[in-house]
Order: C-alpha cells, then structure tokens, then sequence
C-alpha cells in the first residue's frame, strides 16, 4: 500500500470530544473510564494502533454530543498522560488541552490496602501524592501506601 492511500478517514464531529495522540491500546480504557459503552446514544469513532508522526502508533477516540468535564480530563491523564483532549463546537476545534499528570489526584483512585480509612465507612475520599510521574508511583495521603502505575487499572 502507498503512503498516499495509507490515510485514514473519519468524518467530523460538530459537537463533542476527539482525544487524539492516546498511547496504543489504551483507547478501550478511555471508553470504559468515560462510561461510553454500546448504549451510547451518539456515534464513536475508534482507531487503534493508527501510524503517527509524532510517536510512530497512537489510538484516537471520536465522541459525538459529549464534552469532558475537569473530572474525567484528571482521570484520562493517568490513562494516557500523552494524550490530547479537543472540544469541538460546530465542526471546530474550541479548546486544545494537553493532558498532563497533576502532583495530587483525590476521589476516583481507590488504596490498595484494605486496611486504609479511605475504604472503610468514614466519609472521606482517597487522596494520593504523586511521588514520580515517570515511572507513576503514587502516595496515599492517610496510610502512606505506594501505587505503581501496572496497578492503576484495578482503582477505578
């Protein structure tokens, strides 16, 4: 195949989400962190593993009709720190936000320990340092546990 048909085509979206240059195979994880599923009303575009200049593979992910909140822009960041996040509006790029990892993340990241407070019945969210973005490790704030970003996944 010739570099001149090796194009891939998705049409536009006039509203909503495109989060380009994801890390490949972490694009099915967006969707699930999002909450989009096969009972999403709108239409989803997904390509994975797709050549890239910029890191030679990427997945993109097309969301028609939903526009990421500050939320789950935090949660993507740790799914794919690389990443960008475009909001569209009437076929036009609004907001370009690229992703990066914040140095304190609280609520959707569940300890790891059993024993910590923060999975108990006390009404307080999880709360965690990060402590390294490059390899992510993460500090819970109340039983001082470490996190590896390969045990990410199991948290939220």
């Amino acid at each position: 195949m010739s570099e001149k048909n090796d194009k891939l085509i998705v049409t536009k979206i006039q509203e909503g989400t495109v989060i380009d240059r994801i890390p490949p195979g972490k694009a099915l994880k967006i969707l699930e962190v999002l909450g989009i599923d096969a009972n999403y009303p709108y239409t989803v575009a997904l390509a994975i593993r797709v050549s890239s200049k910029v890191m030679s593979l990427k997945d993109v992910v097309k969301i028609k009709g939903k526009a990421l909140n500050q939320s789950e822009i935090q949660k993507l960041s740790f799914i794919a720190p690389t990443a960008t996040v475009n909001i569209i509006e009437n076929y036009n790029v609004k907001e370009k936000i690229h992703l990066k990892i914040p140095d304190h993340v609280e609520d959707f990241i569940s300890c790891l320990n059993p024993n910590c407070i923060s999975n108990t019945r006390e009404p307080i969210v999880s709360s965690f340092d990060v402590i390294s973005k490059e390899p992510l490790i993460l500090r819970c704030v109340y039983c001082d546990r470490l996190i590896e970003q390969k045990y990410l996944n199991r948290t939220f």
